[in-house]
């Protein structure tokens, strides 16, 4: 007998700590897929449900992996959900566990598909061999990016680059929530409302610049195809962390870098065997770089209006949500029954939590109010205490990460334009990794200021009467030197792909970098090498077009 209850209670405690099971949707008309998405440190999977960040190729599996290729990951899931009223009604598109979108757009105010909706995957320097390259174009009128080589707003086959400029890799998938049977009431976030008849084309990009590799960013272009105005609009990122060990997490977030994040309550997660990471565990986050807008004469452009979570069992109204209502509630940045997050000390009405600084103790963390962890958090549910307050927990929680407000009224035709970048850093602790977290966001907020322009850029568009590659300066450098070249007209010869390429390589001749790989209009360019991730030595830069060796150089970095 003390067997068998023994089996139940581990049974209950296992049930309780894991995720909802994901099962492919039974249609004969879909069939869910994925897409590892993988342009830097970063390897994760994208799916044509609109879910990214977990791996349907087994149940209960995670999908964002840091370091690429360790078996330790950092997300379970997350995705862009949706929630809105229609003539008061609550309509939801909801993305956590299995996302509520299938491949395909409105037609006339009806949900439609065929073969070439699906996912999109193009890498820097690939060519007519890969057949979404060929077939980028396909997607172009849905929003597919495409760097537009002599800028005269087409995209033209064989001159213009599909995927976002000097991204190493880019996903795009045009998808709706227009089909009746992809809304499912097991979706994980309350979904099964009526469809909204929305059209969303998803791009995501990546670098693979050492500065950049790792963060990862996604672009949501959100159109109402319906025939009825959606009102007091509300969007979130709704994310499950599961940073190595799923059930020691805390939650934080950075209101002035519109940050989102997860790290670990202390500073040893698991055992460091994977998934987990050990000692000094890192801090993992998103950026909301934009969010939606209030369109009129005086527009309003709004970024993270909120920052709560859901999950906490310990709590009546902060647990996942199982209504259309609940799960609206969420978007809002409230409660499951629609009472107000408080703050411990002022005990005034918040819409973001955890807004302090975890590493100093200083302002509201889950490790209390100014240090004082007796002031973590007030379980407040409707009719219920709002003046105690208690310590946090650390535990299995899911962020919501917003932006919407409810004078945000979306028309029939109206489009709204999210960008979010996903990203992870490593400290010295684990609270030490939040500051390394924030530090690189203000590197993805740079990016992001200066329209994602990096790696080579335009000089003069004075027609150069032949190739040139110049010597780099400084010489020698260090850790960063730029690299000057012109590109004469191309009609000299002529390869399969037409790509400039500009690489790197070490004494032994091995392939370290490659700062150009893209088709480019004659001019002069210039492009910067950042070598910190090497040491002393001598290197050499090559300048290609197509299969032709243009020349060689030799330069020197200097520690």
């Amino acid at each position: 007998m003390k067997k068998f209850l023994v089996i139940i209670i581990l049974l209950l405690v296992t049930s309780a700590f894991s995720k909802p099971r994901i099962s492919i949707i039974q249609n004969p008309d879909f069939v869910q897929k994925q897409i590892l998405f993988n342009p830097n440190n970063i390897y994760t999977w994208i799916q044509n449900t609109g879910i990214f960040d977990q791996d349907i190729q087994t149940s209960n599996t995670p999908g964002f992996m840091w370091p690429s290729g360790t078996n330790r990951f950092a997300i379970f899931t997350s995705g862009l959900s949706i929630g809105v009223k229609i003539n008061d009604s609550i309509r939801l598109a909801s993305c956590s566990y299995k996302g509520e979108y299938w491949p395909g757009y409105i037609n006339n105010g009806s949900p439609d598909s065929n073969s070439y909706f699906k996912l999109y995957k193009v890498t820097r320097g690939d060519g007519p061999s890969n057949s979404d390259w060929l077939n980028w174009y396909r997607m172009v009128p849905y929003g597919a990016p495409y760097y537009d080589v002599n800028n005269n707003g087409t995209y033209e086959q064989g001159i213009d680059t599909p995927g976002v400029k000097n991204a190493q890799q880019t996903i795009f998938i045009c998808m709706t929530d227009g089909f009746t049977d992809s809304h499912i009431q097991t979706e994980g976030f309350s979904g099964g409302t009526r469809p909204l008849f929305a059209e969303m084309h998803l791009s995501a990009w990546g670098y693979s610049k050492n500065t950049y590799s790792d963060m990862q960013f996604f672009r949501f272009d959100i159109i109402n195809k319906g025939s009825a105005i959606w009102d007091s609009t509300f969007m979130a990122v709704v994310t499950d962390p599961d940073l190595g060990y799923a059930v020691d997490d805390f939650i934080g977030c950075d209101t002035a870098r519109h940050l989102g994040y997860a790290y670990n309550a202390d500073n040893q997660d698991g055992t460091g065997t994977p998934p987990s990471y050990g000692a000094n565990p890192p801090a993992v986050g998103m950026i909301m770089l934009k969010g939606v807008r209030i369109k009129g004469s005086n527009p309003v452009d709004l970024n993270m209006t909120s920052f709560t979570y859901f999950g906490a069992p310990w709590v009546t109204c902060e647990t996942d949500p199982t209504l259309p209502l609940s799960a609206y509630y969420n978007l809002r940045g409230r409660k499951n029954d629609g009472s107000y997050w408080r703050h411990p000390n002022t005990k005034e009405k918040v819409y973001k939590v955890y807004t302090g600084n975890p590493e100093n103790n200083e302002g509201w963390t889950e490790f209390g109010y100014n240090g004082n962890p007796n002031m973590g958090q007030i379980r407040n549910c409707i009719g219920g205490d709002t003046i105690t307050t208690y310590p946090c927990n650390p535990g299995d929680v899911k962020y919501i990460l917003g932006t919407g407000s409810s004078n945000l009224v979306v028309s029939p035709g109206d489009t709204q334009k999210i960008i979010m970048c996903q990203l992870i850093a490593r400290g010295t602790s684990n609270v030490n990794s939040v500051t390394k977290l924030k530090q690189l966001a203000d590197v993805a907020w740079s990016l992001y200021n200066s329209n994602f322009v990096i790696g080579v850029e335009s000089i003069s568009e004075e027609v150069p009467s032949k190739y040139t590659l110049y010597q780099n300066y400084p010489n020698p450098f260090n850790p960063v030197t730029k690299i000057r070249f012109d590109v004469a007209e191309n009609g000299k010869w002529k390869s399969e792909n037409g790509m400039v390429t500009l690489k790197v390589y070490d004494i032994l001749g091995k392939e370290v970098a490659t700062l150009v790989n893209e088709r480019l209009q004659p001019g002069t360019y210039e492009a910067t090498w950042d070598a910190s991730g090497f040491g002393s030595g001598v290197f050499f830069y090559r300048l290609a077009y197509g299969n032709n060796v243009i020349e060689t150089r030799k330069m020197v970095l200097l520690k």
